[in-house]
Protein backbone atom coordinates (compact mmCIF):
# COMPACT_ATOMS: atom_id res chain seq x y z
CA UNK A 1 0.00 0.00 0.00
CA UNK A 2 1.60 3.28 -1.08
CA UNK A 3 2.03 6.32 1.16
CA UNK A 4 -0.66 8.38 -0.56
CA UNK A 5 -3.32 5.71 0.00
CA UNK A 6 -2.31 5.37 3.66
CA UNK A 7 -2.54 9.11 4.26
CA UNK A 8 -5.87 9.29 2.42
CA UNK A 9 -7.39 6.52 4.55
CA UNK A 10 -6.12 8.08 7.78
CA UNK A 11 -7.54 11.52 6.92
CA UNK A 12 -10.84 10.42 5.40
CA UNK A 13 -11.71 7.32 7.39
CA UNK A 14 -9.58 7.70 10.51
CA UNK A 15 -8.03 4.27 9.85
CA UNK A 16 -4.44 4.00 11.15
CA UNK A 17 -3.32 1.64 8.42
CA UNK A 18 0.31 1.51 9.47
CA UNK A 19 -0.68 0.05 12.83
CA UNK A 20 -2.03 -3.08 11.17
CA UNK A 21 1.56 -4.03 10.32
CA UNK A 22 2.49 -4.16 14.02
CA UNK A 23 1.69 -7.57 15.57
CA UNK A 24 1.17 -5.96 18.98
CA UNK A 25 -1.70 -3.78 17.74
CA UNK A 26 -3.19 -5.98 15.02
CA UNK A 27 -6.84 -6.82 15.81
CA UNK A 28 -7.25 -3.82 18.17
CA UNK A 29 -7.11 -0.87 15.81
CA UNK A 30 -9.99 1.03 17.37
CA UNK A 31 -10.56 2.12 20.95
CA UNK A 32 -13.38 1.87 21.88
CA UNK A 33 -14.81 -1.20 20.14
CA UNK A 34 -17.47 -0.04 17.68
CA UNK A 35 -20.36 -2.05 16.29
CA UNK A 36 -23.51 -1.41 14.32
CA UNK A 37 -26.68 -3.45 14.02
CA UNK A 38 -29.67 -2.83 11.79
CA UNK A 39 -33.03 -4.52 11.41
CA UNK A 40 -34.99 -4.40 8.18
CA UNK A 41 -38.65 -5.40 8.33
CA UNK A 42 -41.42 -6.20 5.88
CA UNK A 43 -44.91 -6.68 7.32
CA UNK A 44 -48.38 -7.37 6.02
CA UNK A 45 -51.12 -7.48 8.64
CA UNK A 46 -54.89 -7.11 8.80
CA UNK A 47 -54.63 -4.65 11.70
CA UNK A 48 -51.64 -2.67 10.39
CA UNK A 49 -52.02 0.71 8.71
CA UNK A 50 -51.08 1.66 5.17
CA UNK A 51 -49.95 5.02 6.57
CA UNK A 52 -46.15 4.97 6.64
CA UNK A 53 -46.10 7.49 9.52
CA UNK A 54 -47.54 4.82 11.80
CA UNK A 55 -45.19 2.48 13.69
CA UNK A 56 -45.44 -0.33 12.72
CA UNK A 57 -47.09 -0.21 9.30
CA UNK A 58 -47.61 -2.42 6.28
CA UNK A 59 -44.73 -2.58 3.84
CA UNK A 60 -40.98 -2.33 4.05
CA UNK A 61 -39.26 -0.29 6.77
CA UNK A 62 -36.10 0.12 8.79
CA UNK A 63 -37.21 -1.28 12.13
CA UNK A 64 -34.20 -0.03 14.06
CA UNK A 65 -30.48 0.61 13.87
CA UNK A 66 -28.09 0.57 16.82
CA UNK A 67 -24.59 1.96 17.25
CA UNK A 68 -22.62 0.63 20.19
CA UNK A 69 -19.36 1.87 21.68
CA UNK A 70 -17.72 -0.07 24.49
CA UNK A 71 -14.30 -0.13 26.07
CA UNK A 72 -12.42 -0.58 29.30
CA UNK A 73 -11.86 2.95 30.59
CA UNK A 74 -8.94 1.88 32.76
CA UNK A 75 -8.17 -0.95 35.16
CA UNK A 76 -11.22 -0.05 37.26
CA UNK A 77 -14.11 0.82 34.93
CA UNK A 78 -15.75 -0.19 31.65
CA UNK A 79 -17.88 2.23 29.63
CA UNK A 80 -20.73 1.49 27.20
CA UNK A 81 -22.80 3.79 25.00
CA UNK A 82 -25.58 2.45 22.77
CA UNK A 83 -27.52 4.77 20.46
CA UNK A 84 -30.79 3.67 18.87
CA UNK A 85 -32.10 5.02 15.57
CA UNK A 86 -35.80 4.41 14.91
CA UNK A 87 -38.79 5.99 13.19
CA UNK A 88 -40.75 8.46 15.29
CA UNK A 89 -44.45 7.65 15.52
CA UNK A 90 -46.60 10.08 13.54
CA UNK A 91 -43.74 11.06 11.25
CA UNK A 92 -41.52 9.60 8.56
CA UNK A 93 -38.48 11.09 10.32
CA UNK A 94 -36.02 9.04 12.33
CA UNK A 95 -34.77 10.02 15.76
CA UNK A 96 -31.65 9.11 17.73
CA UNK A 97 -32.00 8.13 21.37
CA UNK A 98 -29.41 7.08 23.95
CA UNK A 99 -30.77 3.62 24.76
CA UNK A 100 -27.99 2.77 27.19
CA UNK A 101 -25.12 4.93 28.42
CA UNK A 102 -23.36 3.71 31.55
CA UNK A 103 -20.13 2.68 33.23
CA UNK A 104 -19.52 -0.29 35.48
CA UNK A 105 -16.76 -1.55 37.70
CA UNK A 106 -14.17 -4.17 36.82
CA UNK A 107 -12.60 -6.78 39.09
CA UNK A 108 -14.41 -5.96 42.31
CA UNK A 109 -14.78 -9.25 44.20
CA UNK A 110 -18.32 -10.71 44.03
CA UNK A 111 -20.01 -7.42 43.05
CA UNK A 112 -20.42 -5.26 39.93
CA UNK A 113 -21.51 -1.65 40.34
CA UNK A 114 -23.14 0.24 37.46
CA UNK A 115 -24.32 3.83 36.99
CA UNK A 116 -26.00 5.59 34.06
CA UNK A 117 -29.01 4.86 31.89
CA UNK A 118 -29.69 1.23 30.98
CA UNK A 119 -32.29 -1.50 30.65
CA UNK A 120 -33.37 -2.54 34.11
CA UNK A 121 -32.99 -6.09 35.42
CA UNK A 122 -36.71 -6.86 35.28
CA UNK A 123 -37.05 -10.49 34.24
CA UNK A 124 -35.32 -11.69 31.08
CA UNK A 125 -36.97 -10.00 28.12
CA UNK A 126 -36.65 -6.44 29.41
CA UNK A 127 -32.84 -6.68 29.35
CA UNK A 128 -32.78 -7.50 25.60
CA UNK A 129 -32.41 -5.15 22.65
CA UNK A 130 -34.70 -5.65 19.62
CA UNK A 131 -32.06 -7.46 17.55
CA UNK A 132 -31.74 -10.04 20.36
CA UNK A 133 -35.48 -10.62 20.90
CA UNK A 134 -36.44 -14.30 20.63
CA UNK A 135 -39.22 -13.16 18.27
CA UNK A 136 -39.54 -10.11 16.03
CA UNK A 137 -41.75 -8.30 18.53
CA UNK A 138 -41.88 -8.09 22.32
CA UNK A 139 -44.59 -10.02 24.21
CA UNK A 140 -47.95 -8.27 24.54
CA UNK A 141 -47.80 -7.88 28.31
CA UNK A 142 -44.39 -6.21 28.10
CA UNK A 143 -45.64 -3.75 25.50
CA UNK A 144 -48.68 -2.91 27.62
CA UNK A 145 -46.95 -2.48 30.99
CA UNK A 146 -43.52 -1.08 30.05
CA UNK A 147 -44.01 0.36 26.54
CA UNK A 148 -42.28 -0.16 23.21
CA UNK A 149 -38.78 0.46 24.56
CA UNK A 150 -39.19 -1.55 27.76
CA UNK A 151 -38.19 -0.33 31.21
CA UNK A 152 -35.15 1.91 30.67
CA UNK A 153 -34.19 4.38 33.39
CA UNK A 154 -31.26 6.26 34.85
CA UNK A 155 -30.16 4.11 37.75
CA UNK A 156 -27.55 2.95 40.22
CA UNK A 157 -27.09 -0.81 40.29
CA UNK A 158 -25.26 -3.41 42.35
CA UNK A 159 -25.07 -7.01 41.10
CA UNK A 160 -23.94 -9.33 43.88
CA UNK A 161 -22.70 -12.87 43.25
CA UNK A 162 -23.88 -14.94 46.19
CA UNK A 163 -21.61 -17.61 47.77
CA UNK A 164 -23.52 -20.71 46.63
CA UNK A 165 -22.47 -23.87 44.82
CA UNK A 166 -24.61 -22.83 41.83
CA UNK A 167 -24.80 -19.49 40.02
CA UNK A 168 -26.88 -17.17 42.19
CA UNK A 169 -27.05 -13.42 41.68
CA UNK A 170 -28.92 -10.65 43.47
CA UNK A 171 -29.31 -7.29 41.67
CA UNK A 172 -30.44 -4.18 43.55
CA UNK A 173 -31.19 -0.95 41.66
CA UNK A 174 -32.25 2.57 42.56
CA UNK A 175 -34.04 4.07 39.57
CA UNK A 176 -35.70 7.19 38.19
CA UNK A 177 -39.44 7.02 37.44
CA UNK A 178 -39.84 8.38 33.91
CA UNK A 179 -41.44 5.37 32.16
CA UNK A 180 -44.74 6.67 30.74
CA UNK A 181 -46.64 3.40 31.00
CA UNK A 182 -45.67 2.40 34.54
CA UNK A 183 -44.66 5.54 36.46
CA UNK A 184 -44.46 8.91 34.66
CA UNK A 185 -43.67 10.59 37.98
CA UNK A 186 -43.74 14.41 37.69
CA UNK A 187 -40.95 14.79 40.25
CA UNK A 188 -37.36 14.28 39.14
CA UNK A 189 -36.38 13.90 42.78
CA UNK A 190 -38.44 10.77 43.33
CA UNK A 191 -36.78 7.40 42.93
CA UNK A 192 -37.94 3.81 42.88
CA UNK A 193 -36.33 0.48 43.73
CA UNK A 194 -35.88 -2.78 41.88
CA UNK A 195 -34.68 -6.21 43.00
CA UNK A 196 -33.86 -9.19 40.80
CA UNK A 197 -32.92 -12.65 42.08
CA UNK A 198 -31.47 -15.06 39.51
CA UNK A 199 -30.45 -18.71 39.96
CA UNK A 200 -28.90 -21.00 37.35
CA UNK A 201 -28.28 -24.73 37.77
CA UNK A 202 -26.46 -27.22 35.57
CA UNK A 203 -28.86 -30.16 35.67
CA UNK A 204 -26.63 -32.20 33.36
CA UNK A 205 -23.70 -31.48 31.06
CA UNK A 206 -26.27 -30.61 28.38
CA UNK A 207 -29.17 -29.04 30.31
CA UNK A 208 -29.47 -25.90 32.45
CA UNK A 209 -32.35 -24.49 34.46
CA UNK A 210 -32.74 -20.76 35.21
CA UNK A 211 -35.28 -19.23 37.57
CA UNK A 212 -35.66 -15.49 38.13
CA UNK A 213 -37.83 -13.33 40.36
CA UNK A 214 -38.08 -9.55 39.98
CA UNK A 215 -39.96 -6.63 41.45
CA UNK A 216 -39.98 -2.87 40.91
CA UNK A 217 -41.93 -0.17 42.73
CA UNK A 218 -42.20 3.62 42.81
CA UNK A 219 -44.58 6.57 42.81
CA UNK A 220 -46.57 7.32 39.65
CA UNK A 221 -48.16 10.46 38.17
CA UNK A 222 -51.14 10.12 40.52
CA UNK A 223 -48.89 10.30 43.61
CA UNK A 224 -49.73 6.64 44.21
CA UNK A 225 -47.66 3.49 43.95
CA UNK A 226 -46.99 1.46 40.81
CA UNK A 227 -45.65 -2.05 41.32
CA UNK A 228 -44.56 -4.61 38.75
CA UNK A 229 -43.67 -8.20 39.66
CA UNK A 230 -42.08 -10.67 37.25
CA UNK A 231 -41.12 -14.33 37.25
CA UNK A 232 -39.23 -16.25 34.57
CA UNK A 233 -38.29 -19.88 33.99
CA UNK A 234 -35.92 -21.13 31.28
CA UNK A 235 -34.63 -24.56 30.26
CA UNK A 236 -31.73 -24.69 27.79
CA UNK A 237 -30.48 -27.90 26.20
CA UNK A 238 -27.45 -28.10 23.94
CA UNK A 239 -25.64 -31.46 23.69
CA UNK A 240 -21.94 -31.56 24.45
CA UNK A 241 -21.53 -33.54 21.23
CA UNK A 242 -23.25 -32.16 18.14
CA UNK A 243 -24.24 -28.92 19.88
CA UNK A 244 -23.48 -26.97 16.74
CA UNK A 245 -26.47 -28.58 15.04
CA UNK A 246 -29.09 -29.06 17.74
CA UNK A 247 -30.42 -27.04 20.67
CA UNK A 248 -33.67 -26.58 22.52
CA UNK A 249 -34.88 -23.66 24.65
CA UNK A 250 -38.14 -23.40 26.57
CA UNK A 251 -38.74 -20.09 28.32
CA UNK A 252 -41.73 -18.58 30.10
CA UNK A 253 -42.27 -15.21 31.75
CA UNK A 254 -45.13 -13.78 33.80
CA UNK A 255 -45.73 -10.11 34.63
CA UNK A 256 -48.22 -8.66 37.10
CA UNK A 257 -48.61 -4.88 37.25
CA UNK A 258 -50.56 -2.65 39.63
CA UNK A 259 -50.73 1.01 38.60
CA UNK A 260 -52.80 2.64 41.32
CA UNK A 261 -54.91 5.58 40.19
CA UNK A 262 -54.82 4.67 36.48
CA UNK A 263 -58.20 4.88 34.74
CA UNK A 264 -59.48 4.63 31.19
CA UNK A 265 -59.39 8.11 29.62
CA UNK A 266 -62.76 7.62 27.91
CA UNK A 267 -64.91 5.65 30.36
CA UNK A 268 -63.16 6.48 33.61
CA UNK A 269 -63.08 2.78 34.54
CA UNK A 270 -60.15 1.46 36.54
CA UNK A 271 -57.15 0.24 34.56
CA UNK A 272 -54.98 -0.49 37.59
CA UNK A 273 -54.35 -4.23 37.72
CA UNK A 274 -53.11 -6.10 34.65
CA UNK A 275 -51.16 -9.33 34.29
CA UNK A 276 -50.08 -11.63 31.52
CA UNK A 277 -47.67 -14.31 30.39
CA UNK A 278 -45.71 -15.53 27.41
CA UNK A 279 -44.19 -18.95 26.85
CA UNK A 280 -42.10 -19.92 23.86
CA UNK A 281 -40.07 -22.80 22.45
CA UNK A 282 -37.02 -22.58 20.19
CA UNK A 283 -35.60 -25.65 18.47
CA UNK A 284 -32.45 -25.69 16.37
CA UNK A 285 -32.68 -28.55 13.87
CA UNK A 286 -29.61 -27.74 11.75
CA UNK A 287 -26.45 -25.65 11.95
CA UNK A 288 -28.15 -22.48 10.68
CA UNK A 289 -31.87 -23.13 11.14
CA UNK A 290 -34.33 -22.56 14.02
CA UNK A 291 -38.07 -23.11 14.35
CA UNK A 292 -39.97 -21.36 17.13
CA UNK A 293 -43.47 -21.08 18.55
CA UNK A 294 -44.95 -18.77 21.18
CA UNK A 295 -48.20 -18.51 23.10
CA UNK A 296 -49.25 -15.33 24.91
CA UNK A 297 -52.12 -14.40 27.19
CA UNK A 298 -52.63 -10.80 28.28
CA UNK A 299 -55.28 -10.46 30.97
CA UNK A 300 -54.33 -12.57 34.00
CA UNK A 301 -56.13 -10.67 35.49
CA UNK A 302 -57.42 -7.70 33.52
CA UNK A 303 -59.73 -4.76 34.32
CA UNK A 304 -62.88 -4.23 32.29
CA UNK A 305 -61.30 -1.23 30.56
CA UNK A 306 -58.50 -3.37 29.03
CA UNK A 307 -59.69 -6.31 26.87
CA UNK A 308 -57.86 -9.60 27.24
CA UNK A 309 -55.84 -10.88 24.28
CA UNK A 310 -54.47 -14.23 23.14
CA UNK A 311 -51.72 -14.54 20.58
CA UNK A 312 -49.99 -17.44 18.84
CA UNK A 313 -46.79 -16.99 16.84
CA UNK A 314 -44.72 -19.28 14.62
CA UNK A 315 -41.25 -18.41 13.35
CA UNK A 316 -38.65 -19.86 11.00
CA UNK A 317 -35.10 -18.48 11.32
CA UNK A 318 -32.04 -18.84 9.10
CA UNK A 319 -28.71 -17.63 10.53
CA UNK A 320 -25.76 -17.94 8.12
CA UNK A 321 -23.50 -16.70 10.96
CA UNK A 322 -23.62 -14.88 14.28
CA UNK A 323 -23.54 -11.58 12.35
CA UNK A 324 -26.53 -12.13 10.05
CA UNK A 325 -29.98 -13.61 10.29
CA UNK A 326 -33.33 -13.81 8.49
CA UNK A 327 -36.62 -14.56 10.24
CA UNK A 328 -40.14 -15.18 8.96
CA UNK A 329 -42.93 -14.90 11.54
CA UNK A 330 -46.69 -15.43 11.51
CA UNK A 331 -48.93 -14.03 14.28
CA UNK A 332 -52.56 -14.78 15.10
CA UNK A 333 -54.15 -12.36 17.59
CA UNK A 334 -57.58 -12.66 19.17
CA UNK A 335 -58.88 -9.69 21.16
CA UNK A 336 -61.81 -9.86 23.58
CA UNK A 337 -64.89 -8.15 22.09
CA UNK A 338 -63.51 -8.09 18.55
CA UNK A 339 -65.45 -9.95 15.86
CA UNK A 340 -62.38 -10.51 13.67
CA UNK A 341 -58.98 -11.98 14.49
CA UNK A 342 -55.81 -10.26 13.35
CA UNK A 343 -53.22 -12.00 11.16
CA UNK A 344 -49.73 -10.64 10.52
CA UNK A 345 -46.87 -11.89 8.34
CA UNK A 346 -43.40 -10.48 9.01
CA UNK A 347 -40.00 -10.89 7.38
CA UNK A 348 -36.97 -9.46 9.15
CA UNK A 349 -33.27 -9.30 8.33
CA UNK A 350 -30.75 -8.74 11.11
CA UNK A 351 -27.22 -7.58 10.27
CA UNK A 352 -24.36 -6.80 12.68
CA UNK A 353 -20.94 -5.39 11.84
CA UNK A 354 -18.01 -4.59 14.06
CA UNK A 355 -16.92 -5.85 17.45
CA UNK A 356 -20.36 -6.65 18.83
CA UNK A 357 -20.19 -7.97 22.42
CA UNK A 358 -21.67 -11.33 23.29
CA UNK A 359 -25.23 -11.39 24.64
CA UNK A 360 -26.08 -12.38 28.18
CA UNK A 361 -26.58 -16.16 28.57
Amino acid sequence: MNTFVKVFMIIIFGIPVAWSQNPQTRGKVFNPDISANFLGLFQRGTALSEDRTQVPHNGLSLQEAELQFTSDVDAYFKGTALLGIAQESGSTEYGIDPEEVYFETLNLPHVTLRAGQFKLALGKHNTLHPHAYPFIDAPLIHQQLTGDEGLVESALSAAILLPTSWYSELILQVITLSNEDLFQSPSSGQTGTLAHFKNLWDLTDDLTLEIGLSGVTGKNQFAKTSTLLAGDLTFKWRPAEGGKYHAFIWSSEFLDGKRKGLTDEVTGDSAEHLGGMATWIQYQFAARWWVQTRYEKMGLPHPASIPSQEKQSALLAFYPSEFSGFRFQYDHLKTQGSADDDHTFSLQFNISVGAHPAHVY
